[in-house]
């Protein structure tokens, strides 16, 4: 094959920065893809390759004119030229003549138009415009003051438009902005064609909440999942609780995708489970009726999430024109989708046309649909997500005082992603339960071993993130470098495993891949002798693969000189050429010396017309004397400098740079073909994640379970609750922080089982909703394989956790508390099982007493001898539920009464506040009032308001 030379047609003063974009025309001309599919005759490689750079003087151009540059690949008498941007209109910066507004405008007012008013929601039109984003027309004047940006104009010809604009690296702020105002960006960025000065800036990608592929906008911490449903037909026509609903949700940046098929009654808590930044529904589906809540009230909920409203293509794509999207090959792709139901197909389509349209450039190489099991997981619906504060507190929303961040002693990505997960996710498989149990318990016992594993697991990196910004060609060479270390690390963890038989044993079934994957530390090792860590390390690599001096000399290289043959001797004949470099300037400067001149000299290459010269630096009559004596031609002079022309020099400066082309040109190839071997393992690498996230999550409950004195409950089929002595370990955490001290929090026990209830009764402030909420945390980290905060426990599988706690209008929703109360309970009555934990705090307080007492009653009957359920249900109706359970056989076996005591010290020598002391200790009986006066006094009532309502206390009260 005849070799190819790659031509720059440029002005000479910028042939350093061409270099650069030779490298990159190369690489998309021949990338790791174009390589793979290429046929054995077709191929390029390096040896095929040749940089020839036109280094003649730029030519004088009119002061209107534009400069032109012209990058071609040329093969014999073939012109072959990527352009890949046809459909743009380039920018001519000139107005026209049959029109106001030049080419330009006219193509941003049609992008603005086109993403107006869109059923899915309005769009703002980001430009960028060199090194700021700007916005246009009627988006200005409608966005500037939303996004905190001054509203100006631009003067045409003949009309002014509005704009306004930030700088280019302030992206991400200002489209956070732009997803707390419910709205959505599209991004216009600049490109070039054919490295050429025309300017195009065609539509790169729509960002929505669940589309961000820019780091700073997300949180690596946790999924970033974009969720698609698909309702039935006509769902609102017969039974709706019974139509099958089919959801695929995915982390674009991850490379995540999951299908599932569920009903009306489960949506809402796959949702919960799920927690999406972005749900996406067929627009031909009637979602606010839905969301009304007049079907089924729990559906209001989706008002809380960013909704998009997608329109499906009229001419849609079949399953298989989506296999690209995945990482494996179309045949097993359209194998997998075939396996799928049908709702979850079409869910899934809906979610791959999305992603087309918002992502059309985005490599997204998702991993093969995993479908979800509702069955092996604990179903926890959003209102018991939100009463137990699992992942955010009720008041502000935020992580800070939840159990999430309690429990969390995670140090990775990965294990925090997965922590959150098992947190809304439990499991009701006990061998999954048992296994991170085991865990548990061998990082306990070998806490040295531990210790070692959070600083070696501090230092690993996100790998499914890697990949996919490989894939993206968006990675900077760091993380390739953050790669290879990840991979020696891991193998360093089980190396230091193998010190303890009985953990190296725990450690084997999880390393198994791993340890049959010995390409892995071949990677690895391939990386580090690729990528030169020091160098790459100090080099700004976010928008440039390679950064090049300014300088005629390269001082460094991030690529090592042993990568290749080639680059090595290309490398050792560079520094030849830096040993003649720095000759000539001694033999320069002895010159000179001659002349009486002992200034500054340095060898450059002049910035407009790229001639190489020798420049001095010195007084005006130093300088002098040497443009009068020197042989050299001088060139340019000014009082304190001179600028000399060198032959010897001219000739040495141009075989640098040329040099230094091919040298750019071979990191090109060997960071392609090490690219080409990263994405080659790219489906054996997505395993290594899981064994950071399973370790790191391990040691986070092992190191949780040492501070806080925690035990291993015992989990098992059987369907007993029993608990001594527990905790509730958010507010221990917060008592923990006084000056009181840790001990103030009082332990208490419980014992249920199926279809038997405790009934709780006493003050209010009285410690009940504490107890009623302990429990359900403490089923929540059995069955994610922690410990708990007792002295001891066995937990017989929960399958569903259901809570009624609090009350509040819901004017959003249109629903009156008492509404909110009944809509919750009638949830709980309906699915509710043997299985099942219900949580019940003053259940019927929102109407009249009697109504109240005789809701609550049937309600908890139903919830023991109908669904036999275990049930704590707390109450200030103790007597009149006492009452009515002591005449129904039924249910008087099948509940307790326990209660809290408040001691009043009937004195005025001391305060209030410590006058009235709270037992939160469980005793059993039945406490015959609520204490209310006495919280009322401590609240700070007005004593004459007591006395009249201690008056006005029925005659058969008694205290």
């Amino acid at each position: 094959m005849n070799r190819i030379p790659l031509y720059f047609k440029v002005p000479a003063g910028v042939i350093h920065r061409r270099i650069y974009g030779a490298a990159q025309f190369y690489r998309s001309v021949v990338g790791r893809r174009g390589i793979a599919k290429a046929s054995e005759t077709d191929r390029i490689t390096l040896s095929d390759i040749d940089l020839v750079v036109d280094t003649k003087p730029k030519p004088k151009f009119k002061k209107t004119a534009k400069k032109v540059k012209d990058i071609s690949l040329k093969n014999d008498n073939e012109n072959v030229i990527a352009d890949e941007y046809t459909h743009t209109i380039p920018d001519r910066g000139a107005v026209t003549s049959d029109n106001s507004l030049t080419d330009f405008y006219l193509e941003m007012k049609e992008v603005i138009d086109k993403y107006s008013h869109r059923i899915e929601g309005e769009y703002v039109v980001l430009i960028q415009v060199g090194s700021f984003y700007e916005l246009y027309f009627e988006q200005a004047e409608l966005y500037a003051n939303i996004l905190g940006l001054t509203l100006t104009k631009k003067r045409l010809k003949r009309q002014n438009v509005s704009f306004a604009g930030f700088p280019d690296y302030k992206l991400e702020k200002y489209l956070q902005i732009i997803f707390s105002e419910g709205l959505r960006a599209v991004i216009c960025d600049q490109k070039k064609l054919d490295f050429s000065n025309v300017i195009c800036r065609p539509i790169d990608r729509l960002v929505t909440p669940g589309t961000v592929i820019d780091d700073g906008l997300r949180d690596y911490h946790r999924n970033n999942y974009l969720l698609a449903i698909s309702f039935p037909e006509d769902p609102f026509k017969g039974d709706i609780l019974n139509g099958k609903i089919g959801l695929a949700w995915c982390d674009v940046t991850l490379g995540s995708f999951y299908v599932l098929e569920t009903n009306f009654d489960d949506l809402m808590a796959a949702i919960t489970r799920i927690d999406p930044s972005e749900i996406l529904v067929n627009s031909n589906f009637d979602i606010d009726q839905l969301m009304s809540g007049r079907d089924i009230p729990q559906y209001a909920d989706l008002r809380h999430y960013y909704l998009t409203r997608f329109n499906v293509p009229t001419k849609r794509k079949h399953i298989e024109e989506f296999a690209g999207r995945f990482s494996d090959n179309k045949k097993l792709v359209t194998s997998m989708m075939d396996e799928l139901k049908s709702k979850e197909l079409s869910a899934s389509k809906l979610l791959l046309h999305y992603l087309d349209e918002c992502l059309p450039n985005y490599n997204t190489s998702f991993h093969l649909p995993t479908r979800s099991f509702p069955n092996k997981i604990m179903h926890i619906d959003p209102r018991a997500a939100q009463d137990l504060e699992l992942t955010e507190t009720i008041r502000d929303r935020l992580r800070v005082g939840a159990l999430a961040s309690i429990i969390d002693r995670t140090v990775t990505a990965p294990g925090a992603r997965a922590l959150n997960s098992w947190i809304l996710m439990p499991s009701t498989d006990i061998s999954v339960i048992k296994k991170r149990q085991k865990y548990v318990s061998m990082l306990i016992k070998y806490g040295d071993f531990t210790e070692e594993l959070v600083i070696i697991l501090r230092k690993t990196s996100d790998i499914s993130r890697i990949i996919r910004r490989v894939d993206n060609n968006r990675a900077e060479l760091s993380e390739y470098i953050d790669l290879s270390t990840t991979i020696l690390l891991l193998e360093e963890i089980y190396k230091r495993a193998k010190e303890f038989s009985e953990l190296l044993g725990l450690l084997f079934p999880l390393y198994e891949e791993f340890n049959k994957t010995p390409e892995f530390h071949k990677l690895a090792l391939l990386i580090k002798n690729t990528i030169d860590p020091l160098v790459c390390s100090k080099i700004d690599t976010r928008y440039n693969r390679f950064r090049l001096d300014t300088d005629i000399t390269r001082k460094t290289w991030s690529i090592q000189p042993g990568a290749s043959q080639r680059l090595h001797t290309l490398r050792n004949k560079y520094d030849g050429y830096m040993k003649d470099y720095d000759l000539m300037i001694q033999k320069l400067k002895i010159q000179l010396e001659d002349f009486g001149y002992t200034g500054n000299l340095e060898l450059i290459r002049h910035y407009r017309t790229g001639e190489f010269l020798v420049e001095l630096k010195s007084s005006s009559k130093a300088l002098s004397c040497v443009v009068e004596k020197s042989l050299y031609k001088h060139k340019e002079k000014t009082k304190s400098s001179v600028k000399l022309f060198v032959p010897e020099w001219e000739l040495l400066g141009k075989k640098m740079i040329k040099l230094e082309g091919d040298i750019v040109l071979e990191e090109s190839v060997v960071m392609i073909d090490l690219e080409r071997k990263i994405f080659s393992m790219a489906e054996p690498l997505r395993n290594v994640s899981p064994i950071i996230e399973f370790l790191d999550t391990t040691q986070s409950f092992a190191n949780m379970a040492k501070e806080k004195n925690l035990v291993c409950p015992i989990v098992d089929n059987s369907t007993e609750f029993d608990v001594v002595d527990g905790r509730h370990l958010v507010v221990e955490e917060g008592l923990r922080g006084r000056s009181s001290g840790v001990e103030n929090f009082t332990s208490n026990s419980c014992h249920l089982d199926s279809g038997k209830a405790w009934i709780i009764t006493g003050p209010n402030m009285g410690g009940k909703s504490t107890f009623l909420r302990q429990n359900a945390l403490i089923a929540i980290l059995a069955q994610m394989g922690s410990f708990v905060p007792a002295t001891s426990a066995r937990i017989g599988i929960i399958d569903k956790i259901f809570t009624r706690v609090g009350s509040s209008d819901s004017i959003f929703k249109n629903q009156s508390t008492f509404m909110v109360e009944m809509n919750e309970t009638a949830i709980i009555l309906r699915e509710s099982t043997d299985k099942s934990l219900v949580i019940v705090d003053e259940l019927g307080r929102g109407t009249s007493t009697q109504e109240g007492v005789a809701i609550a009653f049937a309600s908890l009957l139903t919830m023991v001898k109908k669904n036999h359920s275990k049930v704590l249900f707390a109450t200030h109706f103790g007597p009149e539920l006492s009452s009515m359970i002591d005449s129904c056989s039924d249910l008087n076996e099948g509940t307790e009464f326990y209660c809290t005591e408040l001691k009043s010290i009937a004195t005025d020598d001391i305060p209030i506040d410590e006058r009235i002391i709270f037992n939160h200790k469980l005793k059993k009986g039945l406490s015959m009032y609520s204490h209310a006066l006495e919280i009322a006094q401590l609240a700070g009532f007005p004593k004459s308001t007591l006395r009249i309502a201690k008056e006005n206390l029925p005659e058969n009260y008694i205290k």
